[in-house]
């Protein structure tokens, strides 16, 4: 009997309709580190979403370990060389949070476009404030999509259909270079997994370049972007604001300053938190891990 550990909230439905006398699932997506250090020699299987971080003292546990997988995209909660180093594959499900993700970004444009914050403030506290609300459209916008991925060509894809004008920027594929993307963009979003390659790739040199109408996005990972420079851009008003779903830090304390910031959108990492992505994730990885384990 093979034995694997789901350490994270996945789509339990999925997990249930599983009917094979191999393995067994255990559901335990409130497990803390402590607990994880204890009951991982017992496992061969373990999947996570971003809330389990998958050290180097968990996979140095895991003597049994043969298979460490993802429900989503990014994987820079697991220690990837320790896993390497002992021969443990690593998987993920890079294309079934890609929807969602669109989804979240595209929202959040919208909203800054439309000021939908204030909007609504406005009107729960009795205001009629409708001449303050003047605002703008994406079409004939510069959108500037950092990262090419399934994310990022998904979204390309939603504002060409919304009439942008856009370009986007990779290491194997771009059209045009970051300082243009930056000096032309009405708006930037990115869309990085954070590695060494990529960690404050979005700097203050390149902040600096934005125009003053601009508006930032970042759905991706926080680490991407230099978090100072990005704050001090805001709190002087030299860019128009932020839609910002991912920190430096999460969760986000409650006293932290980006929360103050009235030019900005905070939103608590729910870019890929939806049922739909959930459930292809989960099924993905689930078949994934199935398939690796059962080859001798």
């Amino acid at each position: 009997m093979l034995n694997i550990l789901i350490a994270d909230k996945v789509d339990k439905s999925t997990i249930d309709q599983i009917k094979n006398s191999k393995f067994t699932f255990d559901y335990q997506p409130e497990i803390t580190p402590q607990e994880l250090i204890k009951v991982i020699p017992n496992y061969e299987g373990l999947i996570v979403r971003s809330r389990t971080k998958v050290t180097a003292d968990v996979i140095d546990r895991g003597h049994n370990l043969r298979v460490i997988a993802r429900v989503g995209s990014g994987l820079d909660n697991i220690d990837i060389l320790e896993a390497k180093k002992r021969k443990i594959a690593v998987i993920n499900s890079p294309e079934s949070n890609s929807e969602s993700v669109t989804e979240l970004t595209v929202g959040l444009i919208l909203s800054l476009l439309r000021k939908l914050p204030r909007a609504y403030s406005s009107m729960n506290e009795g205001l009629w404030i409708k001449k303050e609300l003047k605002g703008e459209e994406i079409e004939g916008k510069k959108v500037g999509v950092i990262g090419y991925g399934h994310i990022g060509k998904r979204v390309v894809k939603i504002f060409k259909a919304f009439g942008a004008k856009v370009d986007y920027y990779s290491r194997s594929e771009k059209t045009n270079s970051l300082k243009y993307i930056f000096m032309h963009s009405d708006i930037i979003t990115v869309h990085l997994p954070l590695n060494n390659a990529t960690k404050n790739l979005i700097n203050n040199d390149l902040l600096l370049l934005m125009k003053p109408t601009s508006f930032f996005i970042n759905t991706s990972r926080g680490g991407v972007v230099e978090e100072k420079a990005l704050f001090k851009l805001l709190q002087q008003k030299k860019i128009a604001g932020a839609g910002l779903d991912v920190f430096w830090q999460e969760p986000l304390p409650p006293t932290s300053p980006w929360r103050k910031l009235p030019n900005v959108i905070v939103t608590p990492h729910i870019a890929a938190s939806t049922s739909e992505a959930l459930k292809k994730g989960t099924k993905t990885v689930v078949d994934e891990i199935i398939k690796i384990l059962s080859k001798k």
